[in-house]
């Protein structure tokens, strides 16, 4: 008997997730060039997960 598909996160999960990093990431005082660079990567790699998960269905 195969087992069952464990559940994934929601699209929201990762909405808040990325907005909690951002905003500690501006509130600890980060520059604006490293946050922008900091988001740009996180979104790469949500993009590159989500893809590949689209993918393997």
């Amino acid at each position: 008997m195969p087992s069952p598909n464990p559940p994934r996160p929601s699209r929201r999960t990762w909405a808040a997730a990325f907005t909690t990093v951002l905003v500690l990431a501006l509130n600890q005082g980060w520059p604006a060039a490293d946050v922008i660079k900091l988001a740009t990567g996180v979104l790469v790699l949500i993009a590159l997960v989500v893809g590949v998960g689209s993918n393997s269905e």
